[in-house]
This record gives C-alpha cells, structure tokens and sequence, in this order.
C-alpha cells in the first residue's frame, strides 16, 4: 500500500442544507460505494499501519489519527469482495464513528479511492438483487448511480454489527 504524509480532506458542508441526505461515495476495487457522512469523521492519506497479533483477517491493524489508536479494517475482505491487494496514489483511509450515545465505535476503512460527497434522494434507490439464491443484503440501504455506475449505499453500522455469519469481521 502506498504511504503518503497524513492530510486531511475536509468534508464539504453546504451552507443551509444541513438536513439534505449526503453520501460519501468511495470505490473498493471497480464498485462504487456510499456511507451516510453522518458516520464519517474524516478522510486520510495512508499513514503507516501497524498490525496487530491474532486479529481478524479483515482487521488490517491501527493507526494513529490524532494521537488515538483506530482500527483498521479491510472492508473489502469484510465484504467478501475477493482480492484484497492492491492501493495505489488514490487510496485512503477513511475514519468513522459508528454508533450512538455516550461511546461511539471510531473506526477506519480502506478505500481504493474517495470520489466525493453528493447528495441523494433516498425515494431513488432500488432494493438488492434478487436472483434465486439466499444472501445477507441486511448491510445494503440500496442500489444508487452514480453517473452511469452503479452505487451501493451501505448502512455501515449493519457491516459492523456484532453476530454469527457473514459479515461477523473475518
């Protein structure tokens, strides 16, 4: 993976639209992504990553983000997306806080490359694929576009839930 000097990308508000729906959207590989920037706290260049003894496979170690240890996880492992490899000039962490009350979970992901932030009409998403066989879409919110890709809006707490099965970090 590429390592580059930490800089932030500050995430752009837009004055008086507060309330709007707004996605980050990211790419793992050829797909494209998007998390609610409600989760998303910021978003890095790579910094070194140190590995940690007996982690999950998808568990690619911690970095320091402001003098704080944050996980990181290879959310393409954690999505069963296959090959893992990779990261190249474009690739970045991005740091998020999932959960609410008193001690939200802060956490980061590896992303292929962040595109931007954009607003969405949650009335234009379409439900997962249906084709015949069962899958654990619990973790999907929809299927967006994205110019002429396909976008899958992620509910990034549902990846994150702790349970048995698929999407349980290995």
């Amino acid at each position: 993976m590429a390592q580059a000097a930490a800089q932030d990308f500050l995430l752009p508000v837009l004055d008086g639209q507060e309330d709007a729906p707004q996605i980050l959207t990211f790419r793992l590989g050829q797909t494209v992504f998007g998390i609610d920037v409600r989760h998303v706290r910021e978003v890095l260049d790579v910094t070194p990553i140190t590995p940690v003894a007996n982690a999950p496979a998808s568990l690619v170690g911690m970095v320091d983000v402001r003098h704080e240890g944050v996980p990181v996880v290879d959310l393409k492992h954690k999505l069963r997306m296959g090959d893992t490899t990779g990261g190249g000039s474009d690739t970045r962490i991005v740091v998020l806080e999932i959960g609410a009350g008193d001690a939200p979970q802060v956490i980061a992901i590896i992303a292929d490359a962040v595109l931007e932030v954009v607003e969405h009409d949650p009335a234009t998403l379409e439900s997962p694929p249906r084709f015949g066989e069962a899958w654990d879409a619990s973790f999907i919110r929809g299927i967006g576009r994205r110019d002429q890709e396909f976008m899958t809006l992620l509910d990034i707490e549902a990846v994150f839930r702790p349970r048995d099965g698929m999407f349980d970090g290995g």
